[in-house]
């Protein structure tokens, strides 16, 4: 499609599924060196394994890295991984969870769960990436996956929505802490995106609907448009963009 991507090697973490999937395939499309697919276990309706060999498909190497992204070690492990083709200049920090209970009332255990992945596992990725980064001196880009539901709140989603705002403000002072290394790093807040988890997660599933006639272009997005978001922010094309939150949710949250 294009070679915004060129000579450039991409982690994706929770690639094996949904958004993270599609962004590792967009990557591979848009010309990526390599792509590294990573996520905490091999899952039935896409799998790493499936993706890795769509990716390989398109003339771009993959791998497939089991990666839980909640412990530090075993990030720091699939960065290493990069090491075999020159090191990573894109790591999008995708991984994240919902809880099929959340709300005022939700649990100590699945809190503390969720904020292990969805916020823990960005910081985590978003540092190993970094330290591979600037003992390479290589400037780069760092995309972490935010959500609309981290820039508005919804009592149905109290602890995704207190995870995802962290994202929002953790690529901000990110691009300040990296920004004097040449490092950029930004967020992505999809809207409503037309994915398995969008379907079969309780209470959004059945708000989908009428999120569809609220958004101005009136249509659900698609994975890959998202993909093709990141890859804009992963590339040269981006040079002078970092701090931002990049809402891809076709206006929804523009209108009343």
């Amino acid at each position: 499609m294009s070679n915004l991507l060129k000579e450039k090697v991409v982690i994706v973490t929770g690639a094996a599924s949904g958004i993270g999937r599609a962004i590792a395939i967009q990557a591979a499309r848009h010309g990526a060196k390599a792509v590294l697919v990573s996520d905490v276990t091999e899952l039935p309706r896409e799998g790493g394994t499936q993706t890795t060999a769509e990716i390989e498909a398109l003339g771009v190497e993959a791998r497939f890295v089991r990666t839980d992204v909640s412990k530090y070690a075993e990030v720091d492990a699939l960065v290493d991984t990069a090491a075999e083709f020159g090191g990573v200049d894109v790591m999008v920090a995708n991984a994240g969870i919902s809880l099929h209970e959340d709300g005022a009332d939700v649990a100590e255990d699945q809190y503390r769960r969720l904020m292990a992945v969805n916020l823990d596992g960005v910081l985590f990725s978003a540092q190993a990436a970094a330290r591979q980064m600037k003992a390479n001196a290589k400037s780069g880009s760092i995309v972490l996956m935010a959500s609309m539901g981290g820039i508005v709140g919804a009592g149905m989603t109290v602890a995704y929505s207190t995870s995802k705002g962290g994202v929002v403000l953790m690529a901000k002072a990110l691009a300040d802490a990296l920004g004097p290394d040449g490092i950029r790093v930004n967020s992505v807040a999809p809207g409503t995106i037309d994915t398995h988890l969008l379907r079969t997660a309780p209470g959004i599933s059945e708000a989908a609907e009428g999120f569809r006639q609220r958004t101005p272009l009136r249509r659900l997005g698609k994975p890959s448009e998202i993909g093709d978001a990141v890859v804009w922010l992963g590339s040269d094309m981006s040079s002078y963009v970092t701090g931002i939150s990049l809402l891809v949710d076709g206006g929804l949250l523009s209108v009343i």
